[in-house]
């Protein structure tokens, strides 16, 4: 079992924004975890490539969860690689295919209702972005605690959506955490506290991810953390519950 964290970082709507998608090297398999935005396929292949692998060498991807920076990559991956197979959480499978709407999209339209003058416009461009993702359907839908493939485990970390998933690689006490936890200025908080749809799950998936007690993690946003985990996690919690 390998692990790769891969780093992108591109400028996109005027933004600086930096991702950190992750390969999965298991036997004669190689997994990606989340593929970003629409914006950086060209540097998540570059990426890949610096690795030593191409998008036809990919079995699969697994998306954390249906928002347009971890899934917007998706069918240009499809396109390349007819084969690929996709994989979501279990209750967002539906949404990720486009049989139903996203709860991004969702509450996005709902805030869009009552957002102050000056946001409007980005706002709009948000609801746009979110319409625009091509969706393709979901091969599988992943189930909390099932495992995936040996080595890798699925955790229905919810809170930031409902359908969000971790994957979790004992044998290496490493968590992939996607959005359930990001680094800003070298301490977990939760991703986008305002708009995470859940804050009490949020805050369950912490405590779930606490018994994991992982050595390291990685957040999709923020990059690496494999010291003082235990007590950042536990800091973040007296954070959101004191």
């Amino acid at each position: 079992m390998k692990l790769t964290v891969l780093k992108i970082e591109k400028i996109v709507d005027g933004e600086n924004k930096i991702i950190f998608p992750v390969l999965i090297q298991s036997g004669n398999c190689n997994y990606l975890v989340d593929c970003g935005y629409e914006e950086t396929y060209e540097e998540l292949k570059s990426e890949l490539d610096s690795v030593g692998v191409g998008v036809e060498d990919l079995t699969g991807v697994i998306i954390t969860h249906d928002d347009y920076d971890h899934l917007g990559g998706l069918p240009f991956l499809k396109h390349e690689n007819p084969s690929l197979k996709i994989y979501c959480g279990e209750y967002e499978k539906d949404s990720v295919s486009g049989i139903i709407k996203s709860e991004r999209l969702i509450q996005a339209e709902l805030l869009h209702q009552n957002i102050p003058a000056e946001y409007k416009d980005w706002s709009i461009n948000f609801i746009q972005k979110l319409n625009s993702i091509q969706r393709l359907s979901a091969d599988e839908g992943l189930s909390d605690m099932e495992v995936l493939e040996k080595g890798i485990v699925v955790v229905h970390t919810p809170g930031h959506t409902k359908g969000h998933i971790s994957l979790f690689c004992p044998e290496l006490k490493t968590l992939i955490a996607g959005d359930a936890l990001v680094i800003e200025n070298g301490e977990f908080n939760i991703a986008n506290p305002s708009y995470t749809l859940d804050m009490e799950s949020a805050v369950k998936s912490i405590e779930k991810i606490q018994r994991l007690s992982p050595n390291k993690i990685i957040c999709y946003h923020g990059g690496v953390l494999e010291s003082d985990i235990s007590n950042m996690l536990r800091a973040l919690l007296n954070k959101y519950t004191s």
